[in-house]
């Protein structure tokens, strides 16, 4: 028998008997596939609504824009973000 002791994760002890082990790790990799098949299921989603609006929306600049949103929204300094980008822009310095 395989014995694989002294692994401990989190405060909790990895069991030590080989068969145990194996159970826990099928476990694991087969939630983990579903997760993967899940997140591969909404890309195909996403694809599908961008291929939608493609006609309707300029999706580049539509694109552009929400990256600017969640730029500004994980900016603590906002203040200072908006300062920057007037003297970019008002200079039309190179980015």
């Amino acid at each position: 028998m395989v014995n694989i002791n002294d692994v401990s994760i989190d405060g909790q002890a990895q069991p030590d008997e080989l068969n145990e082990l194996a159970k826990i790790v099928e476990e694991f990799t087969s939630r983990l596939a579903t997760v993967d098949a899940q997140i591969e299921g909404l890309k195909e989603d996403r694809k599908d609504l961008v291929s939608e609006y493609k006609e309707k929306l300029d999706m580049k600049t539509l694109n552009a824009a929400m990256r600017i949103v969640k730029t500004k929204r994980a900016t603590e300094h906002k203040h200072t973000l908006d300062q920057f980008l007037d003297i970019i822009e008002e200079r039309d310095l190179s980015v």
